[in-house]
Parts: structure tokens; sequence; C-alpha cells
């Protein structure tokens, strides 16, 4: 059971025990991405994620690390479009030092201007990467093609000019504007004690108040083509998309188990299709995208330049029949399976324990059993999934973003109407 307490200073605790582990996870996160960053500073959040663990008042970055190895554990962090993550995963009998490495790292750090500097060189490298990258160019591609003006469309990364103009000053300036109790809160899932409870207040109370985030603009979804050409890739990257759901939307449970069926598991029609019985593309898979305000689903494909065009028609056949034909009982219970399977096994993990009470405190302002989830599952029939994607598929125009070897692939906007 996740207990919430909530500080003098407006900052919210969560914890969970674990009986019968040796491990704990604590994680800090932050109600902030890239959709909350000015177009100038595009990056930032991320920028930060980096900069915060080049020192703090009282640690080097030599220290910090040298710390995490010898708690035995793993110290990492992540930004994306709508939130940051600052944690750590170690033995029990270490929790202490993780909760206040954590502290410091979050609350005092150094920015100094060498290893900012350093570090703007680090993240520049990231950039170009991902953009020769094509597996991964393909997603920023689309969301800046199909979520124009809007800041949910922007790469979390950030662009060359943007982070190459990023001043310590800005720098400064946005981490105290966004790391304050209102945006922030504390994760803590494991072997924990009353005392541990009391070293997370300690090392987290007395925070600086400020303002809430505001909440990111409602993105308008725009349906087309992008293609961006690369002669010398040998394969053709596809990302089709259509709108979804917004985070926390009461059909959730129904559309995870919609885009198991699609393409969300090693038994679903698009691998089986594509891959299995065609052997039309090593890697194929469909996926939600929930944020505030809307989302996306998404079929992804990498394969050669000649039977692009068959994937695609293949992808957007298997769109239609979902929204047309109600799926077989056994299909549906074979992906419901899947997915409680995999929510059970989380569960013997600190870390993924800890960051799903941290998700759904932020999404959702409440906490929500492994029964309550199970019976969400079960409920879900055949017509509900025939409905959800009706809703969703029919009438719908699709998206389509190519990266690769594209000159061969003739797509007419019509031929994506669903």
């Amino acid at each position: 059971m996740v207990e919430r307490e909530v500080l003098d200073d407006g900052l919210t605790l969560l914890f969970e025990r674990v009986p019968g582990v040796r491990s704990a996870s604590i994680g800090v996160w932050l109600r902030m991405g890239s959709r909350h960053e000015p177009l100038r500073l595009s990056g930032i959040c991320h920028f930060i994620e980096h900069l915060l663990f080049k020192g703090t008042q009282s640690r080097s970055a030599r220290d910090i690390s040298l710390l995490t190895d010898r708690m035995g554990g793993n110290l990492d962090a992540f930004t994306s479009k709508e939130m940051t993550c600052f944690y750590s995963r170690v033995l029990d009998e270490h929790l202490g030092m993780a909760v206040e490495l954590l502290a410091d790292i979050v609350r005092r750090p150094l920015f100094e201007v060498t290893e900012l500097e350093r570090e703007r060189q680090v993240i520049l490298e990231e950039i170009r990467m991902v953009n020769d990258s094509p597996e991964d160019r393909i997603y920023d591609l689309f969301s800046e093609s199909f979520w124009p003006g809007n800041s949910l469309g922007r790469p979390i990364q950030g662009t060359l000019d943007s982070v190459s103009g990023m001043s310590r000053r800005s720098v400064q300036n946005f981490f105290r504007r966004a790391y304050v109790p209102e945006n922030m809160l504390v994760s803590v899932a494991g072997h924990i004690t009353s005392r541990d409870r009391k070293r997370v207040r300690k090392a987290f109370s007395g925070l600086m108040p400020g303002k809430r985030v505001r909440p990111g603009r409602k993105p308008r979804f725009v349906p087309g083509i992008r293609k961006e050409s690369r002669k010398e890739l040998e394969q053709v990257h596809l990302l089709l998309g259509v709108p979804g759901l917004a985070q926390g939307d009461d059909d959730r449970f129904t559309l995870h188990v919609l885009n198991t069926v699609l393409g969300g598991s090693i038994s679903s029609r698009l691998f089986r299709r594509i891959r299995e019985e065609r052997g039309l593309a090593y890697s194929v898979s469909s996926h939600v995208h929930a944020h505030e305000g809307g989302g996306l689903i998404t079929v992804y494909a990498g394969t050669s330049p000649d039977r692009a065009k068959e994937v695609l028609s293949l992808a957007i056949d298997e769109l239609r029949n979902l929204a047309q034909t109600q799926p077989e009982q056994e299909e549906v219970d074979v992906a419901r399976d899947h997915l409680k399977g995999n929510m059970l096994l989380a569960l013997e993990s600190t870390t993924s324990r800890m960051s799903r009470a941290a998700r759904e405190e932020m999404v959702l302002g409440r906490h929500m059993t492994t029964d309550e989830i199970g019976n969400r599952l079960d409920a879900i029939d055949g017509e509900q999934l025939r409905a959800l994607a009706e809703k969703l598929f029919a009438k719908q125009q699709a998206a389509l973003a190519v990266v690769g070897n594209s000159r061969r692939l003739r797509v007419r906007e019509s031929s994506l109407a669903l």
C-alpha cells in the first residue's frame, strides 16, 4: 500500500513498504519536461538533468560517482516530455546515503562554468547522435510535423541552436523556478523503515516555495506525410500514427489491450502478419503515447525500400479491421494476460513500484491496487475493443513520417484514410 504525506513546504512524499526484499528505490520527480519549456530554451530540462550530476556545493562530479559505486547500486535520471526524474536503487542498508545524495543533487547544484560548458558539448553530441539514428530521429520528425506549433512536438533534448545558446544564468533561473515543492514529489519503495522515512523528511524539508507549472497547451494533430531522405541508409523507417487518448482517460485500460492486440506483443497482429508470415521486417510494433490533453497511437516498422509500401498497407489494413470487426475472445484474453503478467512481474522491482506510485500520483492523484487494475482488465471484452478502435480509427486521416532510402516509396495522402 502506498502511503502519502505532505510536508509543511508542500512537497509530497510517497512510501511503499515491500516485504521480503533487500533493496530500496528512491526517486525525486519533477512535474516538468520539454513540454513546459519556452521555445528559446528548448531542451533546458534535459540540460539541467545532466548538470545536476556535475557537482554540488559540497560534492564534485567525481565524489558523486564514487559514492554511487560505494553504495553498490545505481544512480540515474531521465527527462520526458512532461516529467523529469532522478532515482537510485540500492541495498536497504545504503538507503540513507542514497536519500542524502539525491537531496544534495536536486537542492544544491553548483552549475560550475567549466562543467556546464563540458556537458553542453556532451549534449550537442547526443543531439547529433539522435539525428544520425533513424530509429530515434523518426519519432522527433513525427512529433515536429504533426503537432506543429506545440511544445509537445519539440525534441526532448532540444536543438543544436537552443542548447548552444543557453547561458549559465538562464539555467540557474529556470532551475530556481522549476525545482520547487509545488512541482516535485519524492517516491520511495522497498525495504524501508520508520527511520528511513524520517531521513527522507529531514533531507527534503524546507524547500523554497514557488509556483506550480502551468498545464501544457492542448495539441492539435495535423495529418499528412513527412519524408526525410537518407540515401545512405539501406532501410526505410516508417512511423504511422493517429490521435489516441489523453493520460488518465477512463478508457486507457481498453486502449492498452487494444494496442497489445495490434502490435504490442510477439503474438500481435502486426508482428504476426508483417514479420512472421511475410518476413517483411525485423522490427515492427505499435505504441501508446499518452499526454495531458491528448495522445497518439503509433505503428513503427523498419523495412527495405521495395517492401515499404506493402508494410504500410498491411498496417493500415489492421487499423481498419480492428475498427470494423470484433476480435475473438481468445485474442483478447491473450492480450489481457500479457499485460497482467507484465504488471505482476514489475512488482518484483522496487524501482518499478517507486515509479508507478509517482506516475499515479502525478496523473491520477490516487493509487490503484493490483487487484483494481486486474479487475479493470478482466472486464474488457472484444466489443469494447472494437468500439474504441472505431472511435479512434474510423474516418480518421493518419499521419506518416518516413526516414531513410525512400525514393521508391510513393504514398498518396488519400491512402492513409482509415
